[in-house]
């Protein structure tokens, strides 16, 4: 007894310790409209990032350090130290859903991940020539957005043929769009979360040279009620529709997108065979996932792909036989199939 009553007594003195929010920030300075921006030191002190304020008790981002317009500088002057800033942080906007504005100076390389999900009142934003990073889901739910554009003589990036899109140039893969995105030709994959929570996203062409739709890639855009897929598309990732119009409005039973077999939707009786149609090109990943109900799966020799995880937890099913036409299968795709 003695044991918890000490045990008590210093989670209490922990919890009475620590303040509501936990600080993430170096330094905290205004910026000339007067507007608090929050930075770390990075490059062994030499440069800064925008950062967010503070985690609260938990060491959940805090979604209200940013509002309206802000506008970073290029360098920042400090207890009489002047640093140059050179990086968007990782979650730096995350969620602030009342930001409408902001300025990216040209001193800045890299835009970290999720550095604006969520920002949903942000309408527009342009990457300077000097950022040659964008790291995963950084625009991913700002569903506000209808501009989005490249400066030119961008070494990696492009928003070429008026797209309001940010395209990376060497592989020609649209990293992020917006609902006003228009797919140019040239594009030969649409990137994982490309425009993953774009709500008001309501029709997309897909053109005829893209091959490859990442992971989630439209997933959440609830305002898509059609999609058509071009016979130039051999891949579409796990989730890449998930939470659209068109996919809530199937059915329940298997749900094919184009020729592929994109995901098994309601509940699954037991002891279930499931006969995939002729000419299928593909099993996008997570079709099956956890359904322990099925047993059989028929896969004709149209298949070419069977996706990530597109078995998995599948602990019904007793065999597969895989045709000699498939000639990639994804990671975990018949794990736990016990």
């Amino acid at each position: 007894m003695k044991k918890r009553n000490i045990i008590t007594a210093v989670i209490a003195l922990l919890l009475s310790a620590v303040s509501n929010n936990a600080f993430a920030y170096d330094i905290a300075v205004e910026n000339d409209e007067g507007i608090t921006i929050y930075y770390n030191y990075i490059n062994d002190g030499r440069e800064l990032e925008v950062t967010y304020k503070s985690n609260n008790i938990w060491g959940a981002i805090n979604s209200s350090d940013y509002s309206g317009t802000v506008v970073i500088p290029e360098e920042v002057t400090y207890t009489n130290r002047t640093s140059k800033v050179t990086a968007i942080g990782n979650y730096a906007f995350w969620y602030c859903s009342t930001l409408t504005s902001v300025t990216i100076p040209n001193s800045v390389t890299t835009i970290g991940h999720q550095a604006f999900e969520g920002c949903s009142c942000l309408t527009s934003i342009t990457i300077p020539s000097s950022v040659t990073t964008i790291g995963d889901e950084a625009f991913s739910g700002c569903s506000g957005l209808t501009s989005m554009i490249v400066e030119e003589n961008n070494p990696v990036y492009d928003s070429r043929d008026n797209s309001n899109a940010i395209i990376t140039t060497s592989n020609n893969t649209l990293l992020s769009g917006c609902k006003n995105t228009i797919i140019p030709n040239s594009v030969t994959a649409i990137g994982n979360y490309a425009f993953y929570g774009c709500s008001g996203l309501t029709s997309i062409t897909i053109p005829n040279s893209v091959i490859t739709i990442g992971n989630s890639a439209f997933s959440g855009c609830s305002g898509l009620t059609s999609i058509t897929i071009p016979s130039s598309v051999t891949t579409i990732g796990d989730e890449a529709f998930f939470g659209t119009t068109w996919f809530n409005s199937q059915p329940d039973g298997l749900v094919y997108v184009g020729k592929f077999a994109y995901k098994y939707k309601g509940k699954m009786p037991q002891g279930m065979s499931i006969e995939i149609d002729e000419g299928t090109l593909g099993i996008v990943g997570g079709a099956f996932f956890g359904y322990s109900g099925l047993t059989t799966i028929t896969i004709p020799n149209s298949v070419t792909t069977i996706g990530d995880r597109a078995f998995e937890n599948c602990s019904g099913l007793t065999s597969v036989t895989i045709p000699n036409s498939v000639t990639s299968i994804g990671d975990l795709a018949f794990s736990n199939c016990i």
